[in-house]
Order: C-alpha cells, then sequence, then structure tokens
C-alpha cells in the first residue's frame, strides 16, 4: 500500500544516516512511503524490498540497512537490478544509467562508483 512519505515511522532513523528530501522513497513493513504518484518500475524496485524484509527479517533487514555497507550494496543491487529488468528492452540502458547514478549517490552512502553500478546494472 502507497502512504504519505511523513507517516514512516523510521524518519528518524533513516535522516540520521542518509540525506532524506521530499522525493525520497521507503519501503518498510509492507507500505511504500511517497509523495510522488509512482511509476511501475519504481514500485518494483520498492516490492524487492518488501520481499527482502520478509525473507530476511524486518528488524534485521532495516539494522543491516542502516550500518552495514555491504548489506545496503547487496540489497539495493538486487532492487535495481528488477527494475532495469522490468522495462522494455529498448529503455533498459538509460534506466541501468538513471540507477546507476542513484546508487553511486550519496542517498546510499557512495557505496559504489558509477562505472562499478553500471557495469553490474548493464551485464545482467
Amino acid at each position: 500500500m502507497l502512504k504519505p512519505q511523513k507517516e514512516f515511522p523510521l524518519m528518524d532513523r533513516y535522516k540520521a544516516k542518509f540525506p532524506i528530501d521530499f522525493n525520497t522513497i521507503f519501503a518498510y513493513n509492507g507500505d511504500i512511503y511517497t509523495n510522488n504518484k509512482l511509476p511501475d518500475y519504481l514500485i518494483e524496485h520498492e516490492n524487492v524490498h518488501l520481499e527482502q524484509q520478509t525473507r530476511l527479517g524486518l528488524e534485521y533487514w532495516v539494522d543491516n540497512f542502516l550500518n552495514n555497507d555491504e548489506f545496503r550494496l547487496e540489497m539495493e543491487m538486487e532492487a535495481y537490478k528488477r527494475q532495469v529488468a522490468f522495462v522494455p528492452s529498448y529503455q533498459k540502458r538509460d534506466m541501468a544509467i538513471e540507477c546507476a547514478t542513484n546508487l553511486s549517490s550519496g542517498l546510499y552512502g557512495d557505496i559504489i562508483t558509477l562505472s562499478e553500478a553500471f557495469d553490474i546494472l548493464i551485464k545482467q
């Protein structure tokens, strides 16, 4: 279910770790928190995180996402790969560039370089 970003219950914990803004999307405990209408490929990305939380356990996922760069990279890479796979083939390269740019940004704590992220996403 989509809910307003302001209702995200862990906002303080996430703001302490990441540069959160109006457009930041959160997936938590079966819900997606956003201020915007989301395209299908972003809903697909966030659904990966909801699946991860169910598979690994919610608190384990949150704690590791916030505190373990390798775990965060693994979780985001899985979600971004699904996002790239979701779009039509003629959009895959552009989507991989967009995803790699996001993944290599400060939003995730600068956990990977742009070229590394792109190489992984485009080679899927």
